[in-house]
């Protein structure tokens, strides 16, 4: 119990400290320097901070500001989430100001959209028609505006956010459904539980910049708000003077705000690297963990597998969805899209002493008549069997197959209420003595 407490208080102190203490000191400093001298209020606070020798002599007034500083941090910490999705741009998206920023962010993203899909269309006309020009520039911007894609925006249009650190939470948050097909917000909880120690500890790391970064940037845009504020009420321009440096600091904190700002960007961009290769790492011990033993044989199966154990982790009452199998039966079927419910019935039968045949009816019953396609049978090989070939066939007609082991049998697409009848037959292997 005594080492649980250990760990789960440094988990949080240690971010606490680092990620928001920190900035609210700073904070505190350039309040009680800079804003609380232009107002009647706080001057003790002032000269705690430019005198040390205060904290001995006025221990009141050091003890209020040390419960202050205690108290914005722990409040600070706990609106973590609420002012990262303010600065993303989640709670006024749907504004005048926020509509306008995020037409022009999708103005954007379709721009570089369009200059890669140009740039490799230029290139492969050159190679096609031995043109005498240097494809490696065309490439270069290609491959540019590819990661510029990646790493600045989300996956589809529609989810583009109106400022530029939405987005780039945004492209890591989609990196998973665009990779895997798997929600990256669903399947995060769960994957925190088989992220090795050492890796863990390096994510947060990187969490806690840019933690520090964005707090420091809010509190410097909320020490410009006081210090105008202040400023306009105690030292207006036209009662004391047009230039004073009280303007020049709401100059340089409104400037170091937007600093930060760009700082806690790139350290979004690196956290999104550690989120985005914590899956590629452990996304396979996580899939063991939920309690499947089925692997993937190539990436598209894995995409709809995830595509299937995403929607569950997100509705778990939805019963009009294909569940995934814990453990790999004899007879599956691969589905676009893996939202369609298909029902499949089979009968295996003696032909000869050395022989069996086989037959799959597959039907499409989805309760949202919704067409299948690219439907594919996929036929687990029983040991010391094996396919007779020539014999499988799609109603009656010969099969195409995708492959022998497993067999793989393409039936093509399944309208509502369609069926189809897949037949093979399997031979006894011969034992050589």
């Amino acid at each position: 119990m005594t080492d649980f407490l250990s760990k789960l208080s440094g988990q949080i102190i240690g971010p606490m400290v680092l990620g928001t203490l920190f900035p609210v000191l700073l904070f505190f400093t350039v309040v009680s320097l800079v804003v609380l001298p232009i107002t009647p209020f706080g001057h003790e606070f002032t000269g705690l901070v430019s005198d040390p020798y205060h904290w001995e002599n006025s221990g009141k007034v050091a003890l209020l500001a040390t419960f202050i500083i205690l108290v914005t941090t722990v409040v600070l910490y706990n609106l973590n989430n609420p002012l990262i999705r303010l600065y993303e741009g989640y709670p006024w998206k749907d504004s005048f100001i926020g509509k306008r920023k995020t037409d022009k962010k999708k103005e954007q993203f379709e721009l570089v959209i369009n200059l890669r899909r140009r740039t490799q269309i230029l290139a492969r006309e050159v190679v096609i028609n031995n043109l005498t020009i240097d494809v490696d520039p065309l490439e270069k911007a290609a491959d540019l505006s590819g990661k510029l894609i990646d790493q600045n925006y989300p996956n589809r249009k529609d989810l583009v956010l109106p400022t530029r650190l939405g987005n780039v939470i945004r492209a890591f948050e989609t990196y998973t459904e665009r990779r895997y097909g798997a929600s990256t917000i669903a399947l995060w909880p769960r994957l925190q539980g088989v992220i090795d120690a050492s890796y863990a500890t390096a994510l947060d790391n990187t969490k806690v910049a840019f933690d520090f970064m964005l707090n420091c940037s809010f509190l410097s845009l909320l020490s410009t708000a006081l210090l105008g504020a202040s400023g306009l009420y105690w030292k207006h321009p036209k009662l004391h003077g047009l230039v004073q440096p009280w303007e020049i600091w709401v100059i340089v904190l409104a400037g170091l705000s937007y600093v930060l700002y760009l700082g806690a960007i790139n350290r979004a961009a690196e956290w999104g690297i550690g989120i985005k290769a914590a899956f590629d790492l452990y996304r396979l011990p996580l899939l063991s963990k939920l309690g499947y033993d089925v692997k993937p044989s190539d990436l598209a199966e894995e995409r709809r597998m995830w595509d299937i154990i995403s929607y569950h982790f997100a509705f778990p009452s939805e019963d009009g969805y294909p569940e995934l199998p814990y453990r790999l039966t004899n007879t599956s079927l691969i589905v676009e899209p893996s939202s369609v419910l298909l029902t499949i019935e089979r009968t295996v039968s003696t032909v000869q002493d050395d022989a069996l045949e086989i037959i799959v009816t597959v039907s499409n019953q989805d309760p949202a008549v919704a067409k299948a396609t690219a439907v594919t049978v996929r036929e687990e090989i029983p040991a010391s069997w094996s396919y007779l070939d020539g014999t499988a066939t799609v109603d009656g007609d010969h099969a195409v197959l995708a492959g022998i082991d497993p067999l793989l049998v393409k039936i093509g697409d399944l309208e509502y209420s369609q069926s189809r009848v897949v037949l093979y037959q399997l031979k006894k292997q011969q034992l050589h003595p």
